[in-house]
């Protein structure tokens, strides 16, 4: 009897041995498929960022010197399948072939060493494809020609240009 008694103990422990094994299993699966939801997640928003910023392209139109406002007018055109959005928050450098420098969005009535932009129809600070801006770069330091403007979206998209003001 003793002998079917140890057979019976080591049956219930292999089958609590079973039990854990089994339960220890379904954790580590559902920490790994957790990990995995996550991971896709990101990688698909990362995904979905990167096609939005190929399908942004911005190109130099022209520029000009506007005597009235003081400031430089550089036009810009979005030649891409997406819209632009918060344009604003561009990064603006300007200057000369010696250097450029970065300059803020104006804020208020402010309208010295910063930029702005000017909308043509509405006014929603997007700028939609086939959409033509105006910057307007009000620069108070004297610099000489050719003139160089940078402007870096949010998301990343360049748009520059060398350019001189006739007239």
């Amino acid at each position: 009897m003793g002998g079917l008694s140890r057979g019976a103990s080591n049956v219930i422990a292999e089958a609590l041995l079973l039990l854990v094994g089994i339960s220890l299993a379904a954790a580590l699966s559902s920490a790994v498929l957790s990990r995995v939801s996550a991971i896709q997640s990101r990688f698909s928003v990362a995904v979905s960022e990167l096609i939005q910023a190929l399908g942004e392209r911005l190109t130099y139109v022209y520029a000009t010197y506007s005597p009235s406002s003081g400031a430089f007018v550089v036009y810009i055109k979005n030649v891409g399948s997406n819209p632009v959005y918060q344009v604003v928050r561009s990064t603006v450098l300007f200057g000369n072939v010696e250097g450029m420098e970065y300059l803020p969005y104006c804020s208020g009535d402010q309208r010295a060493r910063c930029w702005e932009l000017v909308e043509f129809g509405v006014a929603n600070g997007v700028v939609e494809p086939a959409e033509t801006v105006a910057i307007y770069i009000y620069n108070t330091t004297s610099i000489t020609p050719p003139y160089r403007f940078k402007l870096v979206t949010p998301r990343g998209t360049p748009v520059e240009a060398t350019f001189t003001v006739y007239g």
